[in-house]
């Protein structure tokens, strides 16, 4: 009998902390996540939309680091992987043809080839 009292005030101190915290978050959800619900938010709906945000959250964390990496990097990354094909190949085609003008304006006694 001695044993339970300390043991039933420890458990109702850990159940108070754990309502105190529940709480709390019930706090930080943003409104459109609590109007989601009917009435009284539960317990677990509190937890479950509490995950939810912070799933968003990351996701967008995530989103925005990419966007930053990608602006560091020129932009490279933003583009669809078809349109940054099409820029690398117009790059290197364009790069190609300048020292080919730049080789061909060194030799003095090129000419161009008569048109047929």
């Amino acid at each position: 009998e001695t044993y339970k009292l300390p043991h039933r005030l420890i458990e109702k101190k850990r159940r108070d902390r754990i309502n105190e915290c529940i709480a709390q978050l019930k706090d930080l959800l943003p409104e459109h996540l609590k109007l989601t619900t009917l009435g009284h938010l539960e317990k677990a709906v509190v937890l479950e939309l509490t995950l939810k945000h912070l799933k968003a959250l990351t996701a967008l964390t995530e989103q925005q680091h990419q966007k930053i990496i990608a602006l560091q990097n020129g932009e490279r990354s933003m583009k669809s992987p078809v349109q940054a094909d099409l820029d690398a190949f117009h790059s290197g085609f364009q790069t190609c043809a300048k020292e080919v003008l730049q080789y061909l304006s060194r030799l003095e006694s090129w000419t161009p080839p008569a048109q047929r």
